[in-house]
C-alpha cells in the first residue's frame, strides 16, 4: 500500500523514482533558478499604456511626487461645484520592498473612490486640506510592473471626471534566492515541518540522528535566516523520537512527534513557548499512527491519522481524529453502506472556520467484480469535511480516469483565502508510477481547478497558501539518487508555475518537506547536501 511519510533518503527514493523525462531547463546545472519571467501578475491585467495627459507618471527615486490634473478649476460665479481631482501622489514610487504604497489624492470633493483592475473599489479617507488617503498593499514580485489606478471624485451624489494614475512595483523577482543553508552542525537529518512564530520568525521541527537513534529537535530562525545557538533545542532526549508536524498560534508552539518506548512507537502532542520546556498534552495508544496536527482559532487541537479497525473484517485500519480532551472520531468509508471494507489513511488535515477538512487515501475494491474475476484492490484519494456535529460525514472520492489511470492518493493540504481546499495528490496506473497534481476543491467537493505538475516534479510533500494569492508546493525535482530541493508557486486557474526555486549543486538527494509563507518571505525546509537539514529563504 503506497503511503506518503516524511522519511529520509531510503523512502524518498521510492517517491522520486520515475520516468527519465527532461529536467527543468533552467535547473540543469543543479543550481538555484527562477522561472517567473513572462508571467503577468493576475491582479493587474498587464502593464497599461502610459497616458499622454491628466495624471502624469511618477518617476522619482523612492519619493512620491504630486502630479496635477488637467481638469478645470470649478467656477466661483455661483454655478454648481463640479467635483474634481487636483493631484495624485504614490509613495514610494517605485516600490522596491514588499509592503505598502501610500496614496495621497487632493480633490475638490466630499468623497474619492479608488479603483484598480482585479480589486474591489476602495473609498479613500478624507483628511484636512482636501487630502484623501489610502494604501495599496503589494505582497509579491509577481506584481512587478507599472499598474493603473483610477480615482473618481464625488460631491452631493454627483461624480466628477475619472482621473488615472500609475504606480510602479520593482520588487526582487519572485522565487529568487535570499538564503540557502545546509546545516551539518546538528548532525544528519532533516526538517519535517514548519510554522510561523509571531511576525518575525519561523520554527522548524525536525529529526536528526545520534548514531542510528533518531532525535527530535526544534530550530528557530529570524525571517532573514539568522539564528543563535539558543535557537536549536533538542526535544524529548530520553526517547528515540521522529518529528511529524507543528502548529503555532501567537507565541504558543504545538508539537506532534513520535516517541518510541518499551512497547513500540506512540504519537505525542506537546506545547511550549520558545525558551521553555515542552509540556506533554497527550500520548497515543499502541498501533496508532499520527500524520498531522491541526488547531483552530479557538485553541481546539486535533491529531489526524490512522488506528486499528475497531471491527476488522475486510480492512485493518481506519481513519482517526483524536481531539485533545475530547472524543475520538473513527472514519470508515462506506460507499455501499457496508462497514469495514476499506483501509482509510488520513495524511493531512486543517481547519476551515469550524469545519475540519481531511485528506488521504482509501484502499480496497472500488469497482464491481465478477464471480470468477474479483475487482482489484486499489487506492483512491479522498477529501472529508467533518463538521463536528455528529452523523456520517460526506466522502469525496473522485473517479480517476481517463485512460489507464486507476489509483491515487492525497498527500498534503492547505486552505486558501476563500476557504477552498488546495490538495497535493498523485494518480497512477496499477503499476503506480505516480504523477503529481494540484486540485482546488470548493466547499462541498466540487473541483474548481486542477493541474498536473511538470515532468520530474515529485508528489508534493508540503503545501502552503501565500497571502499574495498563490499556493506554494514543497518537493523535489529529479529522479534516483540526485534530486533538487524544490519550491514552486502556482496561481489558481493558471497552468504553469508562477515561479520556481530549485537547489542542489552536488549529486545528492535534496528534498523540501515543508514550506510556509511568512511576512515578506517564503521559507522551505527539508534535506540538503550530504544528508543534513536544509533551509531555503526565497522572495515571495
Amino acid at each position: 500500500m503506497f503511503a506518503l511519510h516524511r522519511t529520509l533518503a531510503p523512502v524518498a527514493l521510492i517517491y522520486l523514482a520515475g520516468c527519465p523525462l527532461d529536467p527543468l531547463a533552467s535547473c540543469a546545472d543543479y543550481d538555484a533558478c527562477t522561472a517567473s519571467s513572462g508571467l503577468t501578475a493576475t491582479t493587474t491585467g498587464g502593464d497599461p499604456t502610459l497616458p499622454t495627459g491628466g495624471i502624469q507618471t511618477v518617476t522619482s527615486d523612492g519619493e512620491g511626487t504630486p502630479t496635477t490634473s488637467t481638469s478645470e478649476v470649478p467656477s466661483t460665479t455661483g454655478d454648481p461645484v463640479v467635483p474634481a481631482v487636483m493631484s495624485v501622489m504614490f509613495t514610494p514610487d517605485p516600490l522596491e520592498q514588499v509592503g505598502i504604497i501610500d496614496v495621497d489624492v487632493v480633490a475638490d470633493a466630499d468623497h474619492v473612490r479608488m479603483d484598480r483592475p482585479g480589486f474591489a473599489s476602495v473609498e479613500l479617507s478624507k483628511g484636512p486640506d482636501d487630502h484623501f488617503h489610502g494604501t495599496i498593499e503589494i505582497l509579491s514580485g509577481l506584481s512587478n510592473g507599472t499598474h493603473e489606478a483610477t480615482f473618481v471624485p464625488r460631491q452631493d451624489q454627483v461624480e466628477g471626471a475619472t482621473e488615472i494614475g500609475h504606480y510602479t512595483v520593482a520588487l526582487p523577482e519572485a522565487g529568487s534566492e535570499v538564503l540557502w543553508d545546509v546545516i551539518p552542525d546538528d548532525g544528519f537529518g532533516q526538517v519535517d515541518a514548519l510554522a510561523v512564530l509571531g511576525d518575525d520568525a519561523i520554527v522548524g521541527l525536525g529529526t536528526v540522528f545520534d548514531g542510528n537513534t533518531p532525535r527530535c529537535y526544534a530550530h528557530r530562525r529570524n525571517l532573514d535566516g539568522s539564528y543563535s545557538g539558543a535557537d536549536v533545542v533538542l526535544l524529548f532526549p530520553e526517547y528515540p523520537c521522529t518529528a511529524v508536524d507543528i502548529e503555532i498560534d501567537g507565541e504558543t508552539i504545538d508539537l506532534l512527534v513520535q516517541v518510541t518506548g518499551g512497547d513500540g512507537p506512540r504519537w505525542r502532542v506537546a506545547t511550549m513557548a520558545w525558551g521553555q520546556a515542552p509540556a506533554v498534552l497527550r500520548t497515543g495508544e499502541k498501533d496508532e499512527v499520527a500524520h498531522a496536527l491541526a488547531r483552530d482559532g479557538n485553541g481546539k487541537r486535533v491529531v489526524c491519522g490512522t488506528g486499528p479497525s475497531s471491527l476488522p473484517l475486510m480492512d485493518a485500519i481506519d481513519g482517526r481524529v483524536w481531539t485533545l480532551n475530547g472524543p475520538t472520531s473513527e472514519l470508515d468509508y462506506q460507499p455501499k453502506q457496508v462497514a469495514h471494507q476499506f483501509d482509510e489513511t488520513v495524511t493531512d488535515c486543517a481547519f476551515r472556520n469550524g469545519q475540519l477538512v481531511l485528506i488521504g487515501e482509501v484502499y480496497g475494491q472500488h469497482d464491481e467484480g465478477e464471480p470468477n474475476n474479483p475487482a482489484p484492490w486499489r487506492k483512491r484519494p479522498f477529501v472529508v469535511e467533518l463538521d463536528g456535529e455528529g452523523g456520517k460525514p460526506p466522502w469525496i472520492v473522485p473517479g480517476l480516469g481517463p485512460g489507464n489511470t486507476t489509483q491515487g492518493g492525497a498527500s498534503t493540504l492547505a486552505i486558501d483565502d476563500q476557504g477552498r481546499a488546495i490538495v497535493g495528490l498523485y494518480t497512477c496506473n496499477d503499476a503506480c508510477d505516480p504523477e503529481p497534481e494540484l486540485r482546488l476543491f470548493e466547499p462541498g467537493g466540487v473541483v474548481a481547478w486542477q493541474i498536473t505538475l511538470p515532468a520530474e516534479v515529485s508528489i508534493p510533500f508540503g503545501l502552503t497558501w501565500s497571502p499574495a494569492g498563490y499556493a506554494v508546493i514543497a518537493g523535489a525535482h529529479g529522479t534516483g539518487n540526485t534530486t533538487q530541493f524544490l519550491l514552486q508557486g502556482y496561481v489558481p486557474h493558471t497552468y504553469e508555475p508562477a515561479w520556481t526555486f530549485a537547489k542542489g549543486k552536488q549529486a545528492s538527494l535534496h528534498i523540501a518537506f515543508a514550506v510556509v509563507a511568512a511576512p515578506g518571505v517564503v521559507v522551505g525546509a527539508g534535506l540538503g547536501t550530504g544528508g543534513y537539514p536544509a533551509f531555503a529563504f526565497v522572495e515571495p
